[in-house]
């Protein structure tokens, strides 16, 4: 059984990539990505000129418990093409095939995006993405140029017109048809998409300052937020190009453990980025990444991910009523489990159709009342009910 994919003729050994961000912000991180085991790497987009960052420029929500989520305000690379040139040569002589993507990032003209493809291409360069999503830069240089079919198909061929190497684009969930865009992208032809970038978001109030968060001398903006929470957004939009297109998908957007990688390989994707997951526990989780998907391949009697792929499409209907509206499902407590918390009785009655109560300090539900709406099983803590066919 092997891991391997093959992207635009690029062979990764597994198909876990470090994406464009903080991860990958020098050359001796990215080193310690490949030493780790990751497949691939996306530099921290390329510009023209190191790009100054603000203190602080991430803030995590549920920092300290569990966190759920992350805005940041970070922005492009802040060494030099020259620096780069240095980093990529150490990079390459210590992982010499292991595939590096630049990300770079332009305007209203070719020329802005081939001189840093230029630039570079001589280090070893698997391919360029075009980021053509950064949530955190005004303009027609973020996700307002990522907004616009037209933008992103022009961009695209002027980078294939740049170079031989396969072209990626980045794309922006922060749209409302980004089939369109990615349609777009593969118009003016791109090799691959990348679904997606982070999501446009505010982190929060300080409510004794009345400064954003995350606040650089009591002031702040939207920022692009990232991890778990976004993973059902990214997922969509993966599944919805992947129904329509046909064209590789990577696919990026709060996953952090190997059945979230899955869960895309299942919706389409060849391929798969992760950043806040690596800034959060390291690169060492490449280790029960692989572990994870290995055994479940191996478990299941597939070869390779390509059996994977794509299968749960088939299961995605597009309109509500092809769903079964008729069939119901019973929710069962299981009492030897159950800790008397009382939280799925509060959760039915408020949003369900009040159809459990507390007997001997033990959740009952009445199946009379029973809906079967699924909501008391997600609420329960020590996962003491189950949904069963009627």
């Amino acid at each position: 059984m092997s891991l391997e994919v093959q992207i635009a003729g690029i062979n990764f050994p597994n198909p876990f990539i470090l994406a464009s961000g903080p991860p990958t912000a020098n050359g001796s991180m990215i080193k310690a990505g490949f030493d780790a085991g990751w497949g691939g790497a996306v530099l921290k987009t390329v510009a023209h000129a190191p790009t100054p960052m603000p203190s602080p420029r991430v803030h995590v929500l549920g920092a300290g418990r569990q966190p759920r989520g992350m805005v940041n305000l970070e922005l492009f690379t802040d060494i030099s093409i020259e620096r780069w040139k240095r980093e990529l040569d150490m990079v390459r002589k210590a992982h010499p095939e292991r595939p590096i993507i630049v990300s770079v990032i332009g305007g209203g003209a070719p020329e802005e995006w081939w001189k840093s493809m230029r630039e570079l291409e001589p280090c070893g360069i698997s391919a360029y993405e075009l980021n053509v999503s950064c949530p955190n830069i005004s303009g027609k240089k973020g996700a307002q140029l990522g907004q616009d079919p037209e933008s992103v198909a022009r961009v695209t061929a002027w980078a294939k017109q740049g170079t031989s190497l396969p072209i990626f684009v980045k794309l922006t969930p922060n749209v409302g048809d980004i089939v369109a865009i990615a349609r777009a992208a593969q118009e003016g032809g791109a090799d691959a998409v990348v679904a997606t970038n982070t999501l446009s978001g505010l982190a929060g109030i300080d409510l004794e300052t009345f400064s954003p968060l995350p606040a650089v001398r009591g002031y702040g903006m939207l920022g692009g937020y990232s991890g778990p929470a976004i993973k059902p957004v990214a997922l969509r939009c993966n599944a919805n190009i992947a129904r329509v297109l046909d064209i590789t998908l990577i696919g990026c957007g709060g996953i952090s453990t190997w059945q979230d990688a899955l869960e895309f390989v299942a919706v389409g994707a060849s391929a798969l980025q992760l950043c806040t997951a690596v800034m959060w526990h390291g690169y060492e989780i490449i280790h029960a990444l692989l572990r994870g998907v290995e055994g479940y391949l191996q478990s299941h009697g597939y070869a390779s991910l390509l059996e994977v792929r794509g299968k749960a499409l088939p299961n995605m209907l597009s309109d509500y009523f092809q769903l079964d509206l008729v069939s119901k499902m019973l929710a069962v407590v299981d009492a030897q489990k159950c800790n008397g918390c009382g939280l799925c009785v509060k959760a039915c009655d408020s949003g369900g159709y009040q159809a459990i109560r507390m007997e001997a300090d033990r959740a009952a539900v009445d199946a009379l009342r029973c809906d079967g709406c699924g909501l008391c099983p997600g609420i329960c803590p020590v996962h003491a009910i189950e949904m069963v066919m009627r």
